[in-house]
């Protein structure tokens, strides 16, 4: 992780706990942290920690993701996806960064977006 996302990880606004089980949908300009189970959509956020023991059953639209834990569902992650050595995606992703660990299960498509600043330069080029 680069030192600009390790910094935009420092606050935590919202946290669903290890033995807290939420239904429903998640809309935060925050970070979101899930160690629990969610059952819904993180429709948007700054950024989502899936820790260890996290279960997740819906889609998510957030900058930057770090899965630690399983998530049955899409992410879409502008600005980078994680998936560190125990984690498990099922659900296709799009992204303009991917890193995925040794032992990380990954089952879906993904597709690379390009960032705004590779969309700026492409247009630069053009003109």
């Amino acid at each position: 992780m680069s030192k600009k996302n390790k910094k935009r990880f420092d606050t935590i606004e919202t946290w669903i706990g290890l033995d807290t089980v939420f239904t429903g949908d998640i809309v935060s300009d925050k970070i979101v942290r899930i160690d629990g189970k969610l059952y819904g959509d993180i429709k948007k956020s700054e950024g989502v920690i899936v820790g260890d023991s996290a279960e997740i059953k819906g889609d998510i639209n957030t900058k930057y993701i770090i899965v630690s834990g399983i998530i049955e569902g899409n992410i879409i992650a502008n600005d980078g996806i994680e998936l560190l050595n125990k984690s498990k995606v099922i659900g296709d992703i799009q992204t303009s960064i991917l890193s995925i660990g040794e032992g990380a299960f990954f089952d879906g498509k993904s597709s690379m977006s390009k960032t705004e600043k590779d969309k700026l330069d492409n247009e630069e080029e053009k003109l």
